[in-house]
């Protein structure tokens, strides 16, 4: 192995097989949830239900792509946690918020929505724990990657004052 091939397989995980594993976790629930969001999207389509438009968005970009980025990232990270414990718990707490954010919309309960968005918010924080720290030389990932996480934080902020779950 070359010295060059060995810095990069220290400096980014990607060929890590538990991190791969991780990911593909990751991929499998967004990908579960992609197609949910369509199949609701199909439904509403023929049968409209009250949120049937936002349900299948929410399925799809929150659920999905969101969840896509946030979980495959850690590959392209020069020093992410590797921590199972970690990605389990940002696994479920994304997964469990986002379920309690969709179950509040759609039974109109703004107190749910204001749950499952704080453990939006708390699987957020995880994740931004999970980006590890910033190497000099290898910065742009992980301010990247904290950049997308301080975008859904806000995103989360306004989604819950758009359904008026939001203190005050």
């Amino acid at each position: 192995m070359t010295p060059l091939r060995c810095r990069a397989e220290a400096a980014f995980p990607g060929s890590d097989p538990r991190a791969v594993s991780d990911a593909l976790a990751f991929a499998a629930v967004a990908g579960v949830l992609i197609i949910a969001g369509g199949l609701v999207a199909a439904v509403n389509s023929a049968a409209p239900f009250p949120h049937g438009s936002w349900l299948s968005a929410y399925l799809v970009l929150v659920g999905g792509v969101a969840q896509l980025l946030l979980g495959g990232a850690p590959l392209a990270l020069p020093a992410p946690n590797r921590s199972a414990r970690l990605r389990r718990t940002q696994l479920g707490l994304w997964n469990t918020g986002g379920a309690a954010v969709a179950a509040g919309v759609l039974a109109d309960l703004d107190a749910l929505v204001l749950v499952g968005s704080a453990v939006v918010v708390a699987a957020l924080a995880c994740f931004a724990v999970g980006g590890g720290p910033a190497r000099s030389g290898l910065r742009g990932p992980v301010v990247l990657y904290r950049l997308l996480i301080g975008g859904l934080a806000i995103s989360v902020g306004v989604g819950s004052v758009l359904a008026g779950a939001a203190p005050g």
